[in-house]
């Protein structure tokens, strides 16, 4: 199960990507997750996907590893494409006709553009914000993008340790969770039978020890911290200080090219769309 889990994975290799700041980093994200919703031609749809492939070959993570992200929404893509592709109205003739179902040639072209669309945030976020960076260089990043409303008193610094703390325990939280799964079955027990409602009143028998197994474990972090004197971000300092380099704006410069380009191939159609 924690092998379907990509959220807070992180691989560690060399690459432009992996040495990006962090600032930068969210920053460039946000840039493509805008472009990615601005996209409304084929052309535009495929400088996306070209550009999503450039981005996992720069750096270097095996695209079978992106495909785990991929696999997890696959039920989503698979709903959303059908969706799009029989409830797509249009004054044009249809390709197919039963009950209330009508096929479209521009709604299999819509339905495939959503696809990709989903596809690609999904898959670029993922190696962007994980499977490239660390949880902590993430909150680290956060922090200091917020650090000029530090005068608002706003918690800043708990905020991001709070993010931090989520983000490292999504895969114990796993681990637990086949963990009980495997206890419960070796007592005989049978998740996976019955009805839908059966199956869900099945699942209290894992989700209370992983509940109980939750607070047990906040709280044993709360105690660790408070008797390593911990006081929030009041005098604290960092041992890797952020600051941007020449390759920070090289990649940066990459997606600004990325997004003329989409704005560019918008106004431009591919057999009319």
């Amino acid at each position: 199960m924690h092998n379907s889990i990509t959220l807070g994975q992180y691989y560690p290799v060399k690459s432009p990507l992996h040495s990006l700041d962090g600032r930068m980093r969210i920053f460039v994200t946000l840039i493509y997750m805008i472009m990615a919703f601005v996209c409304n031609s084929a052309a535009s749809f495929l400088m996306l996907a070209l550009f999503s492939l450039v981005l996992i070959f720069i750096s270097r993570v095996p695209f079978g590893v992106i495909m785990k992200s991929i696999r997890a929404i696959l039920i989503i893509l698979l709903i959303t494409f059908i969706m799009n592709v029989f409830f797509y109205t249009s004054d044009a003739e249809p390709l197919f006709e039963w009950w209330i179902f009508r096929l479209y040639t521009e709604g299999i072209v819509k339905a495939f553009m959503m696809a990709v669309r989903i596809t690609a945030l999904v898959a670029v976020s993922c190696l962007m914000m994980s499977y490239t960076a660390t949880p902590i260089d993430i909150t680290h990043s956060i922090e200091a993008i917020f650090e000029p409303i530090k005068f608002l008193r706003e918690p800043i610094h708990s905020f991001s340790m709070m993010m931090f703390i989520a983000l490292r325990f999504i895969p114990t939280l796993t681990d637990d969770t086949d963990r009980i799964l495997t206890a419960q079955k070796s007592r005989g027990a049978d998740l996976s039978e019955g009805s839908l409602f059966a199956r869900i009143r099945n699942l209290t028998a894992i989700m209370i020890p992983l509940f109980v197994s939750s607070f047990r474990r906040a709280d044993e972090l709360a105690i660790a911290m408070e008797c390593r004197c911990y006081h929030g971000g009041e005098g604290r300092t960092r041992m890797r200080t952020l600051h941007y380099r020449a390759s920070d704006f090289v990649i940066l410069a990459l997606f600004v090219v990325y997004a003329a380009a989409v704005v560019w191939l918008n106004s431009i159609k591919i057999f009319g769309y």
